[in-house]
């Protein structure tokens, strides 16, 4: 039971992981603004290198948790995103959260800060808990699909439901 326990708490967090990932990949021009506002250098190579993490991190969730460099990583997206949630929140600045792209309207601020231990409980669980046959390589690939199906679902919903209402309103005399 410990060992499904921790498989679900890790396979979740790396599917947020991926969708995060995914959606500042897509629509970088959401996620700049906001490293813009929080004064960020080199917003250029930290718009790639925030999602290239949240990737790697996913995938060591899911293939190689007891590897250190995986906590290491969750640990300091969690931390990262703490942070500057509190330098939005000292400057007295609404700060729009590019988490998840288009998906997410929030503001940087305590959402972030709460969140930080349950990053830190991810990666103990992952670090610490028994994975007997939950982890490896294939399970990947897997959660790749998944968060492709998520991202793709998530983009062409909102699409169906406008041209849906669209067509609606072209019947109605």
């Amino acid at each position: 039971m410990i060992i499904a326990s921790a498989a679900v708490v890790r396979f979740v967090a790396a599917l947020v992981l991926l969708y995060a990932a995914a959606q500042k990949l897509v629509a970088p021009r959401l996620f700049r603004p906001t490293l813009h506002a929080l004064r960020i250098p080199g917003v250029g190579a930290v718009t790639i290198l925030v999602p290239l993490a949240e990737i790697g991190a996913a995938v060591g969730l899911v293939s190689f948790p007891h590897a250190m460099p995986t906590p290491v990583l969750v640990t300091g997206l969690g931390v990262s995103f703490a942070v500057v949630a509190a330098v939005a929140m000292r400057r007295g600045e609404r700060i729009r959260c590019a988490c998840y792209g288009e998906a997410g309207d929030a503001v940087l601020g305590v959402r972030q800060i709460a969140a930080l231990p349950v990053w830190v409980g991810v990666a103990l669980v992952g670090f610490l808990a028994p994975v007997g046959a939950t982890s490896g390589v294939r399970y990947t690939a897997a959660l790749g699909l998944v968060t492709a199906v998520a991202v793709i679902v998530a983009k062409l919903v909102p699409l169906a439901r406008e041209n849906h209402s669209y067509m609606q309103s072209r019947e109605t005399p």
